[in-house]
């Protein structure tokens, strides 16, 4: 086993093609993490700017009215371990507005500097090793066999099913190891410079990685078997980048088209708007009316009436319209689940999925945020009209306390986890036997 260890060691980390490609893929990783990094201080500071406007913008109110209409924003900050996939994640610089109205919106900023926030595909760390370890894996298992003729050679001196799985075990140990620290290496660099990770964040990237080394052993055997499906011919090289392409591009691609598709079920949000709107206005037209038949009402009497409204629209139209976005929000969770149970299919497009949910801007983080809007908004809802006609308080009071205008998304796994991490293992397992038995076809069938 020494042996094979030693001799797979020379294989990989002495020749210079292997040294280059592995040194390519070092550098690009610092430089992404290290521009994560950028980006993670960058928003630090932007936060502070946002809390200091949102605090002095309450100053500059004159009424509550006014502080119905404008609001206040909240903003969303994602895990610190999302420098490590500021491009795999489903959102993207996001922030909502609470106010009086009753649409609810997410939206990303493209204002100063954002405009110029171009993503590429692979532009974070968690891309690095999706797209050119891929590739270098898939490159490396069909090297790992040199020839059936040498294979002969060897059976003299031990069994096939040894030689085979002692070549494979030897050169994947040394791949896995490299990968891992790699992503260790970087993970206790980005802690030496400043950004502090809770114990969970620790144990995400610990899985992440799990699946990182998983998804390359998948290419490695991938690529392993492809050459012995091609019987080691020259006509490789063109099925190489074919089943390249259609792992890391196409699949993940046909899944990203098919969870558009799933989601055409959902009512338009536009449509959920307006249904809430219709419902404020039919109380509002209720207001209206008892005005119009009443046009001589006293202002005493006027203030009193307006409490009454406000608060039959807390005990009805302000419950109708959170039912039907609570409703509207549970469909979109079941779109999701659909989604992660699908995305376990291959292990590329689960790869992508978790490392979404792993940076804190996943779907997950997603429905976290929209059910916090939700809860801040109605108590905010109560606070407005409790200071507008109940106390009449003449300065204006924020609602917001300390940074409850900051959601901070955590780091996650998905509730699929452990199944998509059995499931790639058993894929690995299932490339390695189907190369053991076409490798035994190649030397002893001739």
């Amino acid at each position: 086993m020494r042996a094979f260890f030693r001799f797979e060691w020379r294989r990989i980390f002495r020749e210079k093609k292997n040294l280059v490609s592995l040194g390519c893929i070092l550098l690009l990783s610092i430089y992404f993490v290290l521009s994560g990094l950028n980006e993670y201080r960058q928003f630090q500071v932007e936060k502070g700017i946002f809390l200091r406007f949102e605090k002095e913008k309450v100053g500059h109110l004159i009424s509550y009215s006014q502080y119905g209409g404008f609001g206040f924003r909240i903003l969303f900050e994602a895990s610190p371990l999302n420098l490590f996939f500021v491009n795999s994640g489903v959102l993207q610089d996001v922030q909502s507005n609470i106010d009086t109205f009753e649409a609810i919106k997410v939206e990303s900023s493209f204002k100063g500097n954002k405009l110029f926030l171009r993503r590429g595909f692979f532009k974070d760390f968690a891309g690095v090793p999706f797209v050119f370890g891929s590739l270098l894996m898939l490159y490396l298992g069909h090297l790992a066999l040199v020839s059936p003729a040498h294979l002969r050679f060897m059976m003299g001196r031990m069994s096939m099913k040894k030689y085979y799985f002692l070549t494979t075990a030897a050169r994947l140990f040394w791949l896995n190891l490299y990968f891992a620290v790699l992503g260790l290496g970087l993970f206790l660099l980005v802690r030496l410079l400043g950004v502090e990770f809770s114990p969970s964040d620790r144990l995400h990237f610990l899985a992440y990685l799990l699946v990182l080394v998983l998804l390359l052993d998948f290419f490695y055997l991938l690529g392993q078997l492809t050459a012995l499906l091609a019987g080691f011919r020259r006509i490789f090289f063109l099925w190489f980048f074919v089943v390249w392409f259609v792992c890391i591009f196409l699949l993940p691609e046909i899944s990203r088209i098919s969870v558009f598709s799933q989601s055409q079920v959902l009512e338009s949000a536009e449509k959920v708007n307006l249904e809430k709107f219709r419902t404020l206005m039919s109380l509002e037209k209720q207001f209206r009316d008892y005005l119009k038949e009443n046009p001589s009402t006293r202002l005493d009497q006027l203030r009193k009436m307006q409490k009454q409204f406000a608060v039959q629209f807390i005990n009805s139209t302000y419950l109708v319209n959170t039912g039907l976005e609570t409703r509207y929000l549970r469909d979109v969770e079941r779109v999701i689940t659909r989604h992660e149970r699908q995305s376990l299919l291959f292990p590329t497009t689960y790869y992508q999925y978790l490392a979404g949910e792993v940076s804190g801007k996943g779907y997950q983080g997603y429905i976290d945020f929209m059910n916090y809007i939700m809860r801040l908004r109605s108590r905010f809802i109560r606070f407005y009209l409790n200071k507008r006609y109940g106390e009449n308080d003449a300065a204006v009071e924020s609602f917001v306390k300390g940074h409850e205008n900051i959601f901070r998304s955590r780091s996650r796994l998905p509730g699929t986890a452990g199944s998509g991490i059995l499931l790639m293992a058993l894929y690995g397992a299932a490339l390695c036997a189907l190369g053991y038995w076409r490798l035994r076809r190649l030397v002893l069938e001739p």
